[in-house]
Formats: structure tokens, C-alpha cells, sequence
């Protein structure tokens, strides 16, 4: 467990009976990670879902906010402020990873979010090539440890398959068994997230994506995405590599969202 988790992992006896099991790992009560980002992002972010509760008199914020979270499917984050004297949670399914780096730092405060530490984020990227017509749609956002679900903050590639790809580069081989790759959550999911393989390797010297049969295969998604679906890629036992490419074969431009690996 990362020491980011410890610090919000305890063993408790008398409290066990109050909450749901699923916060309960091994006879420790694990409260998430914590993630420093500012609360105005997360309130700003239109496209999620979120409450906001009271937290009632005398109730204690990592508990109370951390309960309710679980108890909600949707939930991958929840935030107790104000952050000196805690008055409410906020509860939402933005996707915060542990390692994301806050940059607006005047109204930042600790949160929790369910994402494991990865891989991805801030990693190195090379890409096909950008969908010039959506200028925002950057490969950087796949990996900046922040996703609220626009898609204004995915990747998008031109239509030919020499553009149709993406190469993760961790500059040392790291070991692994989850990728992640988010759709968007609209329609056009069905055309821009198709066919798509993943593949992995030490190896530097390839054309992308003419020669990533050369890699490993990891984990292919034979069909169409629907709508925001999340697509996870797990292999069976731990996988080391420096690179993990993503590659598009349906005849199309490619999007992806978000990048997850560990």
C-alpha cells in the first residue's frame, strides 16, 4: 500500500459495525488517498455528478464523507470544507488521480478519491497526430491525472491510421497489470473508441503504428465502446515494460479520455 494510503488506513475495533465492508481491507479501514486540488475545480466541473451534504454536529469528516461516498456507486472523490473548520462534504465522480498536481493553489484543499497511484500520469507521451478542429483535445490531457468527464479534456487524433495511436513512456521498465482507457461519454463513442489494442515493450526503435505487431500484445477491445465506458485491460500476472502503446484499428479518428496503469 502506497504511503499516501497508509496515512488514511487505521486498524479500528469499535467502529467496524458502523460502516460498509467495503471500506474494510484486511482488518484495515482504508479512507482512500489523498489528493490535493482545488475545490472550485471540482465544483466547476459541469459534466460530473456531485452532492453536497451537511455534515451533521459532532460527526467526524473522514468518517461521515468517507461513508457516504462508498455508499454511492458513482462516487471517486470526496472532499470535507471548509478545510480549517469542516461544515460539509462534497461528494463527486470526477476522476482524481493520488498523484495529480493542483495548480491553482488558492482555494486547493485535501480530498480522497478512490483512483489508484499510477503509472500513467505525468508519464511521457508521444502521439498521431491532433484533430486540428478540436484544439483542446491535447494528448497531455490523457495524462494529467484529472478527468471531469468533457470532452474538451480528452485526446482526439486525425483520421488516418498513422495518426490513430498513442505511446506511453515510463523511462524505465515498470511492472504492471491494469490499463485503463476512458471513452467519452457521448455518442460517438461507438466510432471513436473501436477495435482498439494495447500493446507493451522494452524495445525503442519502431515506426508507430506500422510496426507495434512487433510489441506485445497486452489487452485488446474488440468492439465498440458505448457511451463514457470504461474499459479495463488486466493481465493475469505482473507485466514489466518501458512502453505501452494504444492503437485504434477501426477506420476512424481515435479519442480517448483518460489513462490509467498499475
Amino acid at each position: 500500500m502506497s504511503q499516501v494510503g497508509v496515512q488514511w488506513c487505521r486498524v479500528w475495533v469499535t467502529m467496524l459495525l458502523l460502516l460498509p465492508s467495503a471500506l474494510v481491507e484486511g482488518g484495515e479501514l482504508c479512507l482512500m488517498r489523498s489528493v490535493l486540488i482545488s475545490l472550485q475545480r471540482v465544483q466547476a466541473a459541469s459534466f460530473t455528478k456531485q452532492e453536497s451534504l451537511d455534515l451533521p454536529p459532532g460527526a467526524r469528516p473522514a468518517l461521515y464523507c468517507s461513508n457516504k461516498c462508498t455508499l454511492r456507486d458513482w462516487c471517486q472523490l470526496w472532499c470535507a470544507y471548509p478545510s480549517n473548520t469542516p461544515t460539509h462534504c462534497l461528494i463527486s465522480n470526477i476522476t482524481v488521480m493520488p498523484t495529480y498536481q493542483e495548480t491553482n493553489l488558492a482555494d486547493a484543499l485535501t480530498c480522497h478519491t478512490t483512483r489508484p497511484k499510477d503509472l500513467a500520469t505525468y508519464a511521457n507521451i508521444t502521439a498521431g497526430k491532433q484533430y486540428m478542429s478540436d484544439p483542446l483535445r491535447v494528448k497531455e490531457n490523457l495524462l494529467d491525472g484529472f478527468y471531469n468527464y468533457n470532452t474538451d479534456h480528452c485526446f482526439l487524433t486525425e483520421l488516418s491510421n498513422s495518426d490513430r495511436w498513442f505511446t506511453l513512456d515510463f523511462g524505465q521498465p515498470k511492472c504492471f497489470q491494469h490499463v485503463i482507457l476512458y471513452a467519452q461519454v457521448n455518442y460517438l463513442a461507438i466510432i471513436q473508441f473501436n477495435n482498439v489494442q494495447v500493446r507493451v515493450s522494452n524495445v525503442t526503435a519502431v515506426t508507430p503504428p506500422e510496426d507495434f505487431a512487433a510489441y506485445d500484445l497486452f489487452g485488446e477491445f474488440p468492439g465498440a465502446a458505448s457511451p463514457g465506458q470504461v474499459v479495463e485491460m488486466k493481465s493475469p500476472k505482473p507485466v514489466c515494460a518501458r512502453f505501452v502503446t494504444g492503437h485504434m484499428l477501426y477506420d476512424h479518428r481515435f479519442q480517448v479520455c483518460h489513462i490509467e496503469v498499475f
